[in-house]
């Protein structure tokens, strides 16, 4: 029974875009932001420059807990790129501010993984300045 691991640096990542970099900034500094609107209220799944329900141009950035419970997840054992260690599992956590974080799972053993599972971010170096989000089991 192998405990689930952040994947090393080296897998394919992300490329900030001048939207999304105030997310990847405070990744790197171990913070999970996300973007609400001040208009309606809507937190879009990825970020934007304007809101996909009300069209208004206020998506502002908030800090999360980063606390959530494990929606769903899967246990990869044949990556779909070579630089992948396997197993891993992808995971949705569904996040105490009431949005969705597409992550992957740490800290625990594949066997071990439970729907409705309490779940904390913790970032790791994915290479350059990279740190991506990872959901860790907590008590």
């Amino acid at each position: 029974m192998s405990v689930l691991a952040p994947q090393p640096p080296g897998i394919p990542r992300p490329s900030p875009s001048p939207v999304s970099r105030p997310y990847w900034d405070a990744a790197r500094e171990g913070r999970l932001v996300y973007q609400k609107c001040a208009n309606c209220g809507h937190v879009p799944p990825r970020p934007l420059r304007r809101c996909w329900r009300c069209q208004g141009g206020e998506l502002r950035w908030l800090e999360s807990s980063g606390r959530g419970r494990l929606h769903t997840w899967t246990v990869v054992w044949r990556p779909q790129h070579p630089s992948f260690v396997t197993p891993y599992a992808p995971a949705v956590m569904a996040v105490e501010e009431g949005w969705w974080l597409v992550t992957a799972l740490v800290g625990c053993a594949a066997e071990d993984i439970r729907e409705d599972m309490p779940l904390e971010v913790q970032f790791h170096p994915a290479g350059g300045d990279i740190w991506l989000p990872y959901a860790s089991p907590r008590a």
